[in-house]
């Protein structure tokens, strides 16, 4: 997607930016895209650092010189919707895929967009639009966003087959691991459920809901010591969370 800049680079940058930028009637248009896409970097980093009225200034720039840079419209379509202002974001989004439909991160971010807005087989849509693109370089990230999406319908089947494919791209993605583990104890597998889980902690830091999971799979598995075992992480490195208070109505077996 977009990657922060550190801030010498970015100093830099718009001091050059500053000192040679000129757009002229009869400048060649490749010059124009090469500087709204330096503009377009330049407004993704302040936008990762949280500096969003810097972020929006140059990528307002980048617009006005390119207003056809899909990646522009994009980033301005994430940074709209990190300010909550979801019509622009909207706009924006729709616009950067309708001018490059081969912008997967584009796809991907407009997918996880509208799910999160609730428009579910609109996102659905556009994942698969990211995943039609064999250039894509980290596919995973769109299988993974389908699948949850898919959860919120509920349809586990679907996901399922989306969060397979997300560890076929990349094995260790704690996501699609997590996901797949739920599943597998959802499906009445908990052995499967706990190959799953102990792959995921083998890539990812304990957190609440993992160690939960842990501990409903341990006790349908029958391993005292192992449920035991992740309660007491789960008490003692989150105690006033939530899935901690849980514990106490478990009881025994698993919770379904």
């Amino acid at each position: 997607m977009n990657h922060p800049m550190r801030g010498a680079t970015a100093v830099a940058l718009a001091l050059f930016l500053a000192a040679c930028e000129t757009v002229t009637p009869g400048m060649p248009p490749v010059n124009k895209k090469a500087l709204a896409a330096t503009r377009t970097q330049l407004g993704a980093g302040y936008m990762a650092r949280g500096e969003y009225d810097v972020a929006h200034h140059e990528l307002k720039r980048a617009l006005a010189i390119d207003p056809d840079n899909s990646e522009a419209n994009n980033i301005m379509g994430l940074l709209y919707w990190r300010l909550k202002d979801y019509d622009r974001a909207n706009r924006y989004f729709r616009r950067s895929v309708s001018l490059q439909p081969d912008n997967s991160d584009a796809q991907n971010n407009y997918g996880v967009f509208l799910c999160e807005r609730g428009r579910l087989r609109s996102a659905a849509r556009h994942f698969r639009a990211a995943l039609s693109n064999p250039l894509y370089k980290t596919p995973e990230r769109a299988d993974i966003n389908a699948g949850i999406c898919y959860m919120k319908v509920p349809n586990a089947l679907k996901a399922e087959k989306y969060f397979r494919a997300a560890l076929e791209s990349n094995p260790k993605v704690p996501a699609a691991l997590y996901y797949m583990a739920k599943i597998s104890l959802d499906q009445g597998q908990p052995q499967s459920a706990s190959n799953y889980i102990h792959r995921y902690f083998g890539v990812a830091k304990p957190s609440p809901e993992p160690l939960l999971l842990a501990v409903r799979i341990e006790r349908a598995l029958h391993n005292v010591n192992a449920a035991a075992s992740y309660a007491v992480s789960l008490r003692g490195m989150f105690p006033d969370s939530p899935e901690a208070k849980q514990l106490d109505t478990l009881g025994d077996g698993s919770l379904r």
